[in-house]
C-alpha cells in the first residue's frame, strides 16, 4: 500500500475501517461524558481502572461507555446518552429560535433525530450530551432545581414536552453527588 492510498482509506468515510473507527470515537466520547460527569456532580474517583474493566465485563468494550453507566448507575436521574452533532458551530441564533414544533429549528430535529437513533424514550428522562465548539452542552427533560438561580437554560417545547438545553457544568452541579451512593 503507498502512502497516498494509506491516509486516503484513513481519511476515507467509506472505507472499510470507518465503521470502526466511527465506533472507537464514539466510545472515547461516551468516556470523557462519563468522567465529566463524575467530575462536574463532585464526585472524586481514584481508580478509573476498576471501572474500566467492570466495564469490560459487562459491555466488552475497553472504554467506559453509556450502556454500562446506565446499567450501573440506576439512582441517576436519567439516561445519559449523546453524541457529536455536525456542522452545529454553523448555527445562527435565527436557527436557535426557530419553532421547534413546526419541525424548522435544527438544534431540535438533530437531538430528536440522535435519540430516536440511540433509541431513548423521551417519555423519560433523557440527558443528551453535545459539544459546541469547546463546551459541553445538553438537552434534557428533568425538573431540577438548582436553588440559588444561577443557571442559565434555554426551554423549549418539543414533542410534547419541555426540553432544556443548558451546560452540562451547571446540570451536573445541580444534580449533584447522591446518586452514586
Amino acid at each position: 500500500m503507498d502512502r497516498d492510498q494509506f491516509f486516503g482509506n484513513l481519511f476515507n468515510e467509506n472505507s472499510e475501517n470507518a465503521d470502526a473507527v466511527r465506533l472507537q470515537r464514539q466510545l472515547a466520547f461516551e468516556e470523557r461524558i462519563i468522567k465529566r460527569v463524575f467530575n462536574e456532580c463532585g464526585i472524586k474517583r481514584l481508580g478509573w481502572g476498576k471501572l474500566a474493566n467492570e466495564c469490560r465485563d459487562i459491555t466488552g468494550h475497553d472504554k467506559l461507555n453509556f450502556s454500562w453507566f446506565n446499567s450501573t448507575y440506576k439512582y441517576f436521574p436519567a439516561v445519559l446518552c449523546g453524541r457529536r452533532i455536525p456542522k452545529l458551530h454553523e448555527l445562527t441564533l435565527g436557527d436557535l429560535f426557530k419553532n421547534p414544533a413546526a419541525g424548522k429549528n435544527r438544534l431540535c430535529q438533530a437531538i430528536s433525530k440522535n435519540l430516536n437513533r440511540q433509541e431513548v424514550a423521551t417519555s423519560s428522562n433523557f440527558i443528551f450530551v453535545f459539544p459546541v465548539v469547546r463546551t459541553m452542552f445538553c438537552a434534557h427533560n428533568l425538573d431540577i432545581d438548582a436553588g440559588d438561580g444561577t443557571r442559565v437554560s434555554w426551554h423549549m417545547q418539543f414533542e410534547k414536552m419541555t426540553m432544556t438545553v443548558e451546560t452540562t457544568v451547571t446540570l451536573f452541579q445541580a444534580i449533584g453527588p447522591e446518586w452514586s451512593a
